[in-house]
């Protein structure tokens, strides 16, 4: 059985840590957070040891992986500091902040000769499954244009408000829009330019950002990824995939048969929910996959070269935003 290492025990640690419990070929052995009550509270989840020191984990403890629920900008330091200690490291998405970044990981893991992979989960939903499973049926012809968008308030929780400083975060461009700039290379392969619109880095709490892609084989995609939501509205993510013979649709807010409002005298929060079984649950899935890639030593699924196309296209996104102008992008390089 493998044992694995959590580090951050945020909300994407805590998804994790839940995902890990229906997994039976691994077993998360140690939490690591500088905050006493998130590591806690995991380690007693877990049944496991929690560490607030990064490198006492490491001593103690026979890791065979080490999943980074980190934020994006200490990606890079703590992926690159457990490959020198031959661990596996499965990382959350995106990952890093700069293509420099992104590939001294995968040199890194290369020369290290352990596996790395990102957490682009979005290939593991069951609907995008199914809709690469229509494509790849040539049931709409040959796709011409793809719409997605990606909408929420803005996420005021993350761990000394580190969404709101682009140096940390990349804006909604890098954490969240990459989900659908992965997804898009997945089906359609490598983006060519870009042009981009955004409410500029100087109003924090108004990320907003339209892009259109122009890809290599000639189709164009138009993404919408926002933190610009009013306070308490669902989080919402909806594509239109058009092709010579056909059209796909989908809207997560079609999709939601469980709805819970909660308010008070000052707010009023609404949560839309479709209760996915174990067996379905993407998190569980991308992580289970990961697992059996080091037990049968195959090659990752999500290929850390792939995360660093879709890291290209983001920070593309953001460069043509900056200027006003479109971007070209040449072998993946901004």
């Amino acid at each position: 059985m493998l044992r694995i290492g959590l580090l951050g025990c945020g909300t994407m640690g805590k998804t994790h840590a839940h995902a890990y419990a229906g997994i039976f070929n691994a077993q998360v052995v140690a939490v690591c957070d500088i905050r006493k009550d998130k590591r806690d509270n995991l380690a007693y989840l877990l049944d496991c040891s929690a560490y607030d020191c990064f490198e006492s984990m490491l001593a103690d403890q026979e890791l065979d992986i080490l999943d980074i629920c980190l934020p994006t900008y200490l990606h890079k330091e703590y992926a690159v500091r457990a490959m020198e200690r031959k661990l596996h490291v499965f990382c959350e998405k995106p990952i890093a902040l700069s293509l420099e970044d992104a590939q001294v990981m995968i040199d890194t893991a290369k020369k290290e000769q352990v596996k790395l992979t990102v957490g682009h989960v979005l290939r593991f939903f069951p609907e995008y499954e199914t809709i690469k499973q229509n494509i790849d049926q040539g049931k709409v012809g040959t796709l011409r244009l793809i719409r997605t968008i990606r909408n929420q308030a803005f996420p005021p929780w993350s761990w000394e408000h580190w969404y709101q400083d682009i140096a940390k975060s990349g804006g909604p461009e890098v954490d969240l829009a990459i989900h659908d700039y992965d997804w898009i290379l997945s089906q359609l392969g490598p983006v060519r330019r870009v042009y981009a619109k955004n409410y500029g880095e100087t109003k924090e709490s108004q990320m907003h950002s339209l892009a259109i892609l122009r890809l290599e084989n000639g189709a164009m995609a138009h993404v919408e990824a926002s933190w610009a939501m009013p306070k308490g509205i669902e989080f919402r993510t909806a594509f239109e995939l058009i092709g010579t013979d056909g059209q796909l649709c989908y809207d997560s807010s079609k999709d939601s048969p469980l709805k819970t409002q909660i308010s008070s005298d000052e707010d009023v929060s609404i949560f839309y929910d479709n209760p996915i079984p174990p067996n379905l649950n993407p998190y569980a899935k991308e992580l289970r996959i990961f697992i059996d890639t080091v037990i049968q030593d195959k090659p990752v699924l999500v290929r850390p070269e792939e995360a660093r196309a879709a890291l290209a296209v983001a920070l593309a996104v953001r460069e043509s935003a900056r200027t006003g102008k479109v971007v070209v992008l040449k072998e993946g390089k901004v």
